[in-house]
């Protein structure tokens, strides 16, 4: 009998980040992302620890996006003697090598910053925090550098770019093809064809799915029919709810905050996926002349070229982003919208006065330019803070978004907080649970297994009870490093 194909999942099962799942038939061995651990610094060190495969042996890698909890150590390949080819779309094959170029970068000086004492310092010093809280957050260790940027490039020159839709033979008896999930430029879910004896068995994986409703990329189709799909529950404990956040309606009191009261908002953000969404939404804003002389500084060269690379694949574009590249716009692009590349110019937008509004990575207001805005808007009454997404537990970002933090420490400077902080809601990247059911339904086909991969144990039992209610399929919650037979 042939050996029967098999998962084993090495990252992402029972929690949200290092997604790494390895595919093994009788004849290959591929490798289904390669992505970072994040969290607190015991997470962190968890990425130095290279999972327990040959990699020597691996016919092929595939990645589903370029997002750091999914690509983040692809970089390490060749130091763990990977020389072949890592397969994506398109898109992802140009943003790949400069987010790996990015991180190998940001290793290096997190590194040396956390020897000579120079590290972001960004927390939250009234209410005292969780003890508990402030062990886990403490780093003992020196942070890991996986990769050097020479380590990057030579990853770098593997990547080969995929086209939606067509299917790629990629290792002996199996072919893939890539379908768009709708999160960011160039995401895919993942469609394996394996053979195996006289008959061939259909593996997806979802990778992250993006959520459905307006948004600046094209709407997403339904999962393929499959007999084995893994499927992300980053959202399974939740619903966004209906309707929908009205998110322009929400920027239009922003905008009217910031003219009235002389205020410039400052934004946290990702840069690949959410400043283009807030950018999109700023540009149909400034067509209708809502922004009039509010000046909007994107603070984050990624999220820059991650927007230019949105406008080369228009057809992955929702139709209001591409007709406005029609009427000779670029839905990325208005007149008041100022690109920072240097941190010169990000510093002295911080010190700037009156009414405008900044993007600034990062996100999770741990690191990067956010925190010189931040620095400079929590302790005056003019400031103005808007929160656009997820912010980690425990972390000055959820205690700023919360309300709760009385006084803060940035960079060494103590401070009340006093700046104004509001949330922006319906900016979520991910499809919620019953779009995430709906996606899995659309096919028309129960599979014979649905395996819940990125999600925490309470998200991937609440998407077990909607999968279940959906289809017929049995559910399998796997833990690190356990493997499943697929025949």
């Amino acid at each position: 009998m042939p050996k029967s194909p098999t998962l084993t999942f090495l990252g992402a099962a029972g929690e949200v980040t290092g997604s790494c799942t390895l595919l093994e038939t009788e004849h290959a061995r591929i490798l289904v992302d390669f992505g970072l651990f994040q969290g607190a610094p015991s997470q962190e060190q968890r990425n130095a620890v290279a999972p327990p495969i040959d990699f020597r042996r691996l016919s092929a890698v595939v990645c589903t996006h370029a997002h750091i909890d999914h690509c983040g150590r692809l970089g390490m390949l060749a130091r763990l003697g990977y020389d072949g080819l890592v397969f994506c779309t398109e898109p992802t094959a140009t943003l790949l090598p400069m987010v790996l170029r990015s991180s190998a970068n940001l290793q290096k000086v997190r590194l040396e910053e956390h020897r000579d004492g120079t590290g972001p310092d960004a927390v939250v010093l009234d209410p005292a925090p969780d003890p508990a809280v402030v062990a886990a957050q403490q780093r003992l260790e020196d942070p890991p550098v996986l990769y050097t940027k020479g380590d990057a490039e030579r990853v770098s020159r593997g990547i080969v770019g995929v086209p939606y839709g067509a299917w790629r033979d990629i290792a002996p008896g199996v072919r893939m093809r890539l379908h768009d999930a709708g999160h960011i430029i160039g995401s895919a879910s993942v469609e394996f064809e394996v053979v195996h004896g006289a008959s061939r068995v259909r593996i997806v994986f979802s990778g992250d799915i993006g959520p459905a409703g307006e948004s600046y990329l094209a709407a997403r189709g339904h999962a393929p029919a499959a007999d084995v799909v893994v499927m992300e529950s980053t959202t399974g404990a939740r619903a966004h709810g209906a309707p929908a956040p009205d998110v322009d309606g929400t920027l239009r009191k922003v905008v009217e905050d910031c003219r009235h009261g002389r205020r410039t908002a400052v934004l946290p953000t990702f840069s690949v996926g959410r400043a283009q969404v807030l950018v999109h939404h700023l540009a149909r804003l400034a067509r209708e002349g809502v922004l009039e002389d509010i000046p909007v500084y994107l603070d984050s060269p990624m999220a820059i070229r991650a927007a230019e690379l949105c406008v080369q694949h228009p057809s992955l574009l929702s139709s209001s982003a591409r007709a406005m590249i029609g009427a000779g716009h670029s839905p990325f692009d208005f007149d008041s919208l100022h690109c920072l590349w240097s941190r010169k110019h990000s510093l002295r937008v911080a010190g700037r006065e009156g009414a405008g509004i900044v993007l600034a990575g990062s996100g999770f207001c741990d690191a990067g330019p956010v925190l010189h805005h931040l620095e400079n808007a929590l302790g005056h009454d003019r400031g103005y803070v808007v929160f656009t997404g997820y912010v980690l537990p425990g972390s000055l970002a959820e205690s700023l978004a919360e309300g709760t933090a009385r006084r803060v420490r940035i960079n060494g400077t103590e401070m009340d907080v006093r700046a104004r902080i509001t949330r922006l809601h319906g900016l979520s990247g991910h499809a919620d649970a019953p779009q995430m059911c709906e996606w899995l339904a659309g096919s028309g086909h129960s599979p014979s297994v649905v395996v819940l991969n990125h999600g925490d144990e309470a998200a991937r039992t609440g998407m077990e009870a909607r999968v279940q209610s959906v289809v017929s399929s049995s559910v399998a919650k796997p833990a690190i490093s356990q493997t499943i037979n697929l025949a």
